[in-house]
């Protein structure tokens, strides 16, 4: 029986480590995808930004080929 109990302790210690590990590797993709989309937002605002320019110098050099 005592045998037993060891190797359900063992087991159970284990199981313990692996949730941990889980649990630690799934916060830390957690904050990476947090990072993504931040960095995405901020390369997305950019994009926005330098569409706006493009299609006003697009207007500038119609309007100054008139």
């Amino acid at each position: 029986n005592l045998d037993k109990l060891k190797i359900l302790q063992d087991q159970f210690d284990c199981s313990m480590k692996l949730l941990e590990k889980n649990i630690a590797e799934s916060v830390t993709n957690k904050q990476k995808l947090e990072y993504l989309k931040k960095d995405l937002f901020e390369a997305n605002q950019k994009f926005i930004e330098a569409e706006k320019y493009l299609e006003d110098l697009k207007i500038k050099l119609q309007n100054a080929s008139l």
